[in-house]
């Protein structure tokens, strides 16, 4: 009880810490990419536009986070998730501290830090498995249209009206472009495929462009697009294979740590020697540490495929 009541305090004061100081989520992510982003030397940017430097980890991870929320167009969920991170590591530090184990600090810590950006990783995940099913309706119906007619414009306007978001406001951006901005219909195509992040649609817009050279190979067009549906098919054979394998893994690591309760009920000694000495601490740490590895891993493992060339 008494635990509870220090943690409590700490949780109370801590709060009231981030009132009075005034510490927003906006504040407080302008600190962290100032202190990631600080000036530097002529010497260091010269090196860094030379390649010649590379960023720290921690660096590449804020930007791959910062990267993920702009392709979900959730970049105001990035203070939010800053946030979350930096209030993790106070609440991983309060929960080892409430269970007296000092070696779970840097664990507890790391989980809740690591959260927001698995968070971030199943969003964009979700998210370009949404751009694959649209695209694939979306290259079909163009495509069709373009072998018909020869006009890449003409077939894009048929085919507006049956295109969901988010692939239609990409193509909207094009007619925009080619109608009311540039006629150069080969350079709208190259702004078009930097609209989405995808392997098949990028190669899909290359042959496009040649297309406007030599038409005859329009053909080539029909192949690209059926690219999709097979890697649909794939991913949904895939998915079901490791469906078995994920589910006991869930269910190895709800056994282990079903073990704690059931411990306690089974004999208190025992669960006194594993909470309250060192030896039962490093045990308690070293489960903690390969909790996470597998999670991690068996999240790692089972991501559908992406097609490269």
């Amino acid at each position: 009880m008494d635990r509870l009541i220090y943690l409590f305090g700490a949780l109370l004061m801590s709060g009231g810490i981030v009132v009075l100081l005034g510490i927003t989520p906006e504040v407080m992510t302008q600190d962290i990419m100032s202190l990631l982003s600080r000036q530097r030397s002529l010497k260091y940017l010269v090196a860094k536009a030379q390649g010649k430097v590379r960023r720290s980890r921690l660096q590449q991870a804020v930007m791959n986070v910062r990267s993920a929320l702009t392709a979900t167009h959730s970049e105001n969920k990035f203070s939010l998730l800053i946030s979350i991170s930096l209030i993790g590591i106070c609440a991983g530090f309060l929960l080892a501290a409430l269970l007296q184990n000092l070696l779970l600090i840097p664990v507890f810590s790391g989980i809740c830090v690591v959260l927001p950006y698995a968070y971030v990783n199943m969003l964009l995940a979700n998210y370009n498995r949404r751009i694959s099913e649209e695209l694939e309706t979306a290259l079909s119906i163009i495509t069709t249209n373009y072998v018909s007619n020869d006009d890449i414009i003409y077939a894009v306007e048929q085919s507006i009206d049956y295109i969901n978001p988010p692939v239609q406001q990409a193509f909207r951006k094009f007619l925009t472009q080619t109608k009311l901005i540039n006629s150069n219909v080969k350079l709208a195509i190259e702004q078009l495929k930097g609209e989405i992040n995808n392997e098949v649609f990028h190669e899909w817009c290359d042959s496009l462009i040649e297309c406007q050279d030599n038409v005859t190979l329009k053909k080539t067009l029909q192949p690209i697009t059926a690219r999709l549906s097979d890697i649909r098919i794939v991913n949904a054979e895939l998915r079901n294979m490791l469906m078995s394998p994920r589910r006991e893994h869930i269910m190895m690591v709800f056994i282990l740590l079903a073990n704690y309760p059931i411990l306690y009920f089974i004999n208190a000694d025992w669960f006194s020697v594993l909470f309250d000495t060192i030896f039962g601490q490093v045990v308690n740490c070293i489960v903690a540490v390969v909790v996470i590895v597998t999670v991690i891993l068996a999240y790692k493992y089972t991501q559908p495929i992406q097609y490269k060339r």
